[in-house]
């Protein structure tokens, strides 16, 4: 089949009416059902799939390549390429390094392991809870909440003094900007390496039982993985495990308080079951990570009625898979009682999200604590009003001013 081109730039831009919302375009094109052809910010052209049927049929594909070292690979910006383009961690590697890799970290990812997390998770979240009631309102629910959970967290996971935070969430924030000068997302990310390897020569040799000490111990001085790799994959969880999560957790907030009804039947439930179904659908209803998902094909990649040739850059957008209502009835609506779980928030196949239930755990324990113990909460700013991140990897607000 023939691509049909259409004048727009990818990433397209949301609708201010609706800032929820995926772009409008993006169910346009999904409603015709064939992929397009957009142009990049360079004036390159990439191949964009909206239905949910083609998004997973490329996530599943062994040919749908996430190295961005690869010519044609579709970047959003020079910001972009320069912080993504060069970095060799296993969200940018495919196999049979990027299985070697992963299989070094899965160990410390598993569902069991995640679970015995949940006790520390919960002390975090109610104590971070107690603070934050003691000031009757918040000026922005993001840096007085939703970011600290997952900076504990991962911290804590990494055997890190948590009064780094506020270092890391800079790093992190310049890092991740797409928007941002390449040189300073260079700094940034200089900065936290050599921290990691001021960090990496102090645990040489121990015995401790933290992430960091472990990789050290069991995949470094093995001789598994050398010292940039390990420098630049802490790199990953850390960012990973920092912006990701509190936007999720931020803009969930601000998507349930749109379903009162919604956030009242959360605050009077003590059924995690109750729980986790909300927390899936509101990954599918804000896909958090929304500029991931982007490949190039390495081979043939056959896609419906298309085939999509070596070379060619793939836009493979969740926003259009999470709101395809053949797979979601009614997918602009935010409904705690779907069952979600077949989204692609978190991706799906080789490139999956290995902390991904890490990730469902923090936000199960926030939603649930949330709103138990907000349960008249609401937002001090009608959500059109509201200031929105879209230079990120992954979309929020922020400011979200509340009160109770």
């Amino acid at each position: 089949m023939t691509l049909r081109t259409i004048d727009a730039t990818w990433p397209f831009k949301r609708d201010s009416a609706d800032p929820l919302l995926p772009p409008p375009q993006i169910a346009e094109i999904r409603a015709v059902g064939d992929p397009v052809e957009v142009q990049m910010y360079d004036g390159t052209k990439a191949t964009l799939f909206t239905t949910y049927d083609q998004v997973t049929e490329i996530l599943k594909s062994a040919h749908s390549s996430s190295d961005g070292s690869k010519p044609g690979f579709p970047y959003i910006s020079d910001s972009a390429r320069a912080n993504r383009g060069s970095r060799p961690t296993i969200d940018r590697l495919d196999p049979p390094e990027h299985d070697r890799q992963r299989g070094m970290l899965a160990p410390s990812f598993t569902a069991k392991r995640i679970r015995e997390w949940r006790p520390s998770i919960e002390a975090t979240v109610e104590r971070l809870l107690d603070t934050l009631e003691q000031k009757g309102s918040a000026d922005d629910l993001l840096t007085e909440f939703a970011e600290l959970v997952p900076a504990n967290v991962i911290t804590t996971l990494l055997g890190l003094p948590f009064d780094k935070a506020d270092f890391f969430l800079d790093r992190v924030h310049r890092w991740m900007n797409d928007k941002n000068d390449p040189a300073d997302i260079a700094q940034a990310m200089e900065d936290i390496k050599v921290y990691f390897g001021e960090v990496i020569d102090e645990r040489t040799g121990s015995d401790g039982t933290d992430l960091i000490s472990v990789l050290v111990r069991e995949r470094l001085e093995t001789g598994q993985i050398d010292r940039n790799q390990l420098i630049i994959t802490l790199h990953l969880l850390l960012s990973a495990g920092f912006e990701t999560t509190a936007n999720a957790i931020a803009l969930g907030v601000v998507a349930l308080l749109q379903e009162p009804e919604a956030w009242r039947e959360l605050s009077q439930t003590d059924d995690d079951e109750v729980v986790k179904k909300a927390v899936e659908e509101v990954l599918r209803f804000i896909s958090p990570a929304h500029q991931t998902h982007i490949r190039i094909a390495s081979a043939p990649v056959p896609v419906g009625h298309y085939t999509i040739q070596p070379g060619e850059g793939i836009i493979a957008t969740q926003l259009g898979a999470n709101h395809d209502p053949a797979q979601f009835p009614d997918p602009d609506r935010l409904d705690i009682h779907r069952d979600a779980r077949s989204h692609v928030a978190f991706g799906l196949g080789l490139h999956q999200c290995l902390g991904q239930a890490l990730a469902r755990l923090e936000l199960q324990v926030v939603f649930s604590q949330l709103t138990h113990r907000f349960p008249t909460m609401r937002l001090e700013k009608p959500v059109t009003e509201l200031t929105y991140r879209t230079s990120s990897i992954a979309y929020t607000a922020s400011p979200v001013p509340v009160t109770w």
